[in-house]
């Protein structure tokens, strides 16, 4: 989570910063996803898609949860994922968006100047 402080500012402003240098490699499509998204179909967990170059090599799908994770090969599981995958980032902000959002929050984190809740 962008907004979400783990491992103190210094931490969080690196990590943001180098998610940009990364951003620019052409191997790398960065997308962020808004809060303003609201629900949407990845909310059940993370996963990859894993694609191989070998047409003997099939996809694979590794689906993470509390205990571990799971790989899934099933040709039904592995559309479901990419039908869920290509609404995630149909809904994300475009990629130069998100590398200047991501840029601006190394800048100015928004965890700076929200205001804690008290207990």
């Amino acid at each position: 989570m962008l907004s979400r402080p783990v491992g103190g500012d210094v931490v969080m402003r690196g990590q943001l910063k180098r998610l940009v240098e990364v951003a620019e490699l052409p191997n790398v499509t960065l997308q962020v996803l808004p809060f303003e998204v609201g629900a949407h179909a990845g909310m059940d967990g993370t996963f990859t898609i894993l694609s191989f170059p070998e047409a003997s090599d099939p996809d694979v799908v590794y689906a993470e949860n509390a205990t571990g994770g799971l790989f899934l090969e099933k040709s039904d599981e592995l559309q479901k994922y990419s039908f869920i995958f290509d609404h995630i980032r149909a809904a994300a902000i475009r990629p130069e968006e998100s590398i200047a959002h991501i840029a601006k929050l190394a800048e100015e984190p928004l965890w700076k100047w929200r205001p804690r809740s008290s207990p």
